[in-house]
């Protein structure tokens, strides 16, 4: 197995549509099936809580990672072994993208869209080397997908930047898509700037 841990990032919302709960169940279910392990934000709520549940009720180890600040208001999964406090959010980030060797983006709000390019802009310095996983479920990231083609367009992205990320649509096809994405360098940063 190339990458055994995988870090899942999601959002905390129970108010979403009942798809995206199933769906990221779905998700810690097939990564656990497989073999792999889980690194995420430690929430009990929404994408989050049902990924870890999905995972950890079919024998994966899985790992939250959660600032201090968030145990005032009980954000944390309570039926989590392995929960791993932070200082605040940087060192919630560091830290999940120090334990995952791949990173698998469900559908989320900002939180999800801030880890993705803090994720991408690690990986374009070659400051994170492992697999990064679009999952444009229903067509969720449909905008992001189309932007991040806009910004090779115009030259913002070099050609080589499109290897950074994967995407994928079923939940059959995620652990595939995982092993087989293109290997990242981490002298990256030869080729981060784009030339005119």
């Amino acid at each position: 197995m190339k990458y055994k841990t995988i870090g899942i990032m999601c959002g905390s919302s129970d108010a979403c549509p009942q798809k995206y709960l199933d769906l990221a169940y779905a998700v810690g279910k097939s990564l656990a099936e497989h073999g792999h392990d889980i690194v995420y934000g430690g929430g009990g709520k929404g994408l989050m809580r049902r990924a870890a549940d999905g995972a950890m009720e079919h024998g994966a180890e899985v790992h939250g990672y959660i600032p201090k600040f968030m145990l005032a208001v009980e954000w944390q999964h309570p039926k989590l072994n392995n929960l791993h406090l932070t200082d605040d959010m940087s060192e919630r980030k560091f830290k999940m993208m120090s334990h995952s060797d791949a990173t698998v983006f469900l559908p989320g709000g900002s939180g999800t869209m801030e880890e993705f390019f803090e994720w991408m802009s690690s990986k374009r310095l070659g400051k994170y080397t492992g697999p990064l996983i679009i999952f444009n479920f229903e067509g969720y990231y449909n905008s992001l997908t189309e932007l991040l083609k806009l910004m090779e367009k115009e030259k913002f992205h070099n050609p080589i930047h499109a290897q950074m990320w994967s995407v994928c649509e079923r939940v059959e096809e995620l652990v595939d898509l995982i092993e087989n994405a293109p290997d990242w360098d981490k002298d990256a940063i030869r080729h981060a700037s784009v030339k005119s």
